[in-house]
């Protein structure tokens, strides 16, 4: 591992805001994290994207100075969006030598088509597995980061759900009646995503930071993951309950198949009983092996990268 680590210096991990905490954490950990575009006011990134859209020339002017040093690193990993294909192409004209990886952390119809990065000589890589055998890609987990330390508070709730409507908002609320009903303490953060449902209009909240899900995480038993259909691949709220110690109730039935799966921990929506709800809750958490967590932590993700 400690010759992975010497390599990291000739790797470039792109993000489109380095002020993310994964983009953060990771820069820790002593990777090269830069921003994949210059920062710019929200009227000239929606002329950005609508030329990146159109696809007209000069969207190189966007990108920002990491682009003088690109030949200095072997190997550059950058998410999949819908406004990264023009980076990709940058990257493979400047520097026709360098191992690209596109890395999905979404569903590909939920991202970006393949065919935008297909043509660059790139490793297209995913979190989901489904995609990954649809369309023969390469697999790595999503991960998180074993170091994070989780604040101090005093504002308890037995359930914590945050996330987006994604269309699923009156699944959410049918959810959180039934952990009502057995007199569950909750708190749902449901955040707008396209049309608001006006039948839920009252149980929208505004977005909140990162440190702010860490704030309700610490002061939570159990954490909700509810995934989209025809989802396959882990989401960040199930690492979230694994490297935090917390339950899990979550209708991603595949769950059961990994390797931290235990049913003291996990409740799986369709499966369990809803009447054993409470006890569930109630029931301490049961240790998993610490192999098992390392897994998935941010360093083994990077170094799969670099060892495949």
């Amino acid at each position: 591992m400690n010759k992975l680590k010497q390599e990291y210096n000739k790797i470039l991990f792109l993000w489109l805001n380095d002020h993310e905490f994964h983009a953060l954490k990771a820069r820790e950990r002593g990777v090269c994290v830069k921003q994949v575009y210059k920062n710019a006011p929200k009227l000239f990134k929606a002329l950005r994207r609508l030329q990146i859209e159109l696809k007209l020339p000069f969207t190189s002017f966007w990108i920002s100075n990491w682009k003088k040093h690109i030949t200095d690193f072997d190997t550059v990993i950058i998410h999949a969006s819908k406004i990264t294909p023009p980076v990709v192409k940058y990257i493979r004209h400047k520097s026709p030598e360098i191992r690209i990886i596109v890395w999905y952390w979404n569903p590909v119809d939920k991202s970006v088509g393949l065919e935008e990065f297909r043509d660059n000589s790139v490793e297209i890589w995913s979190f989901d597995e489904y995609d990954c055998e649809k369309y023969k890609l390469k697999s790595n987990t999503q991960y998180y980061f074993k170091d994070v330390v989780l604040p101090k508070t005093n504002d308890h709730k037995d359930v914590f759900f945050v996330g987006g409507d994604k269309g699923r908002i009156g699944e959410l609320m049918s959810l959180k009646k039934q952990i009502d009903a057995q007199g569950i303490s909750n708190y749902f953060h449901i955040t707008q995503t396209g049309k608001e449902n006006p039948n839920y209009k009252e149980f929208y909240s505004n977005r909140i930071s990162y440190d702010e899900v860490l704030n309700y995480i610490a002061n939570c038993k159990v954490i909700v993951d509810f995934v989209s259909d025809n989802q396959s691949g882990l989401t960040l709220r199930p690492l979230e309950a694994l490297f935090f110690k917390k339950k899990l109730i979550t209708n991603d039935n595949s769950i059961e198949k990994r390797d931290f799966y235990c049913r003291e921990n996990i409740f799986i929506i369709g499966k369990d009983d809803f009447k054993d709800l409470k006890t569930f809750v109630e029931a301490p958490y049961r240790e998993i092996c610490e192999d098992v967590v390392s897994r998935y932590d941010f360093s083994e993700w990077f170094n799969r990268f670099l060892l495949n």
